[in-house]
């Protein structure tokens, strides 16, 4: 078994755990026990089966995994960080189902969006859900202290801030074809939306591990800095190979200003129209049947080339993520393993 492959065994027993695919009477997390005796099982498992949709078609899993590797790289046992992976994942996974909402999305994960399966209301309120219900393991985390506990609780807020912080920009420009931002102002939008994620993870892992503040912060920031990079690689590999469960080019239907569209529009401003245009003619046609507005689009990135131009971005901020997790974590196993998140990422950019 590879060194990754018994973590993310664990990693899935936590998260399933947290949401089984079968609720009892004792389920439900930091509730009173006579308030969970009341609610039938049947009624929980009806609430819960947007949550478990997406969970079970799988996923990437590294934000949880650099959360156990961050943690024994700062000096502390696996133990300790895997009861706190569901913290990063179930938000992370909570946000998928609110996105395609927002997006109109038709497919995820190889399968049809979530919300086209169980309805919108109870997709919303599942996302939801999946942000705040990892929280209730904190309080038996008997291997924690209350101030570490606080610590943690206090970071997870904050990510969750900056998502939603980085949702909203996100969500502005997709919705009105000629609103570009400049690259400073999307790169921002990412590490809020993207990296926030991925910072926690490795804050929080660090803290878990007994690392002290500046080597947290110092993780946290380098990992950002790579969320934002595989963000950009995700922008990427959607108009060249197309992400994986999804259809290539989607996000020019959904109207998203990645960084390939944001350089497009600073290089050629007066084509710019036209690309607009192809993009809400996608939009209003849909994937199915706007293959063909589609496709010009990005063939107009691909012979402007900043398709390629984003993806060399994206590259240097990787490369800059292996070089400083080298040195903050020096000699360090874990920190390798690490670095092979980083490495699989470059590897299907090349």
């Amino acid at each position: 078994m590879d060194q990754y492959s018994e973590r993310l065994r664990k990693i899935e027993e936590e998260l399933f755990g947290l949401m089984p695919e079968k609720a009892d009477a004792s389920w439900l997390p930091g509730m009173t026990d006579s308030l969970s005796a009341e609610v039938p099982p049947f009624m929980i498992d009806r609430f819960h089966a947007p949550c478990l949709e997406l969970l079970k078609r799988g996923g990437k899993r590294w934000r949880p995994l650099v959360m156990v590797l961050c943690c024994e790289a700062s000096g502390g046992k696996a133990e300790l960080a895997y009861p706190l992976t569901p913290l990063v994942e179930m938000p992370h996974n909570g946000s998928l189902i609110v996105d395609d909402i927002e997006d109109k999305s038709v497919e995820r994960r190889g399968g049809p969006a979530v919300h086209l399966v169980h309805g919108e209301d109870l997709s919303i309120n599942a996302g939801n859900l999946m942000y705040f219900n990892a929280t209730a393991l904190l309080k038996y985390q008997n291997d924690l202290d209350e101030s570490l506990k606080y610590r943690i609780l206090e970071a997870y807020c904050d990510s969750l801030r900056r998502l939603h912080f980085g949702q909203g920009l996100d969500i502005q420009w997709h919705n009105d074809h000629e609103s570009v931002p400049d690259v400073p102002v999307y790169l921002q939008m990412c590490r809020f939306k993207t990296g926030a994620l991925a910072r926690f993870a490795a804050y929080a892992g660090c803290l878990a591990g007994g690392a002290d503040t500046e080597l947290c912060l110092k993780a946290a920031e380098s990992w950002e800095k790579a969320g934002v990079g595989f963000q950009i690689l995700d922008d990427v590999k959607n108009l060249t190979t197309g992400n994986p469960g999804k259809h290539r080019g989607d996000d020019i239907v959904e109207g998203k200003k990645s960084l390939p569209v944001i350089l497009f529009h600073r290089r050629n401003p007066d084509d710019f129209r036209g690309f607009a245009s192809l993009m809400h003619s996608a939009g209003d046609k849909g994937i199915e049947t706007g293959v063909e507005d589609v496709e010009k689009a990005i063939a107009m990135l691909e012979d402007a080339g900043t398709i390629k131009e984003a993806g060399e971005k994206a590259l240097v901020m990787l490369k800059e993520s292996l070089s400083e997790i080298r040195e903050i974590f020096p000699d360090k196993d874990s920190a390798e393993l690490q670095c092979g998140i980083i490495e699989s990422f470059i590897e299907k950019m090349l």
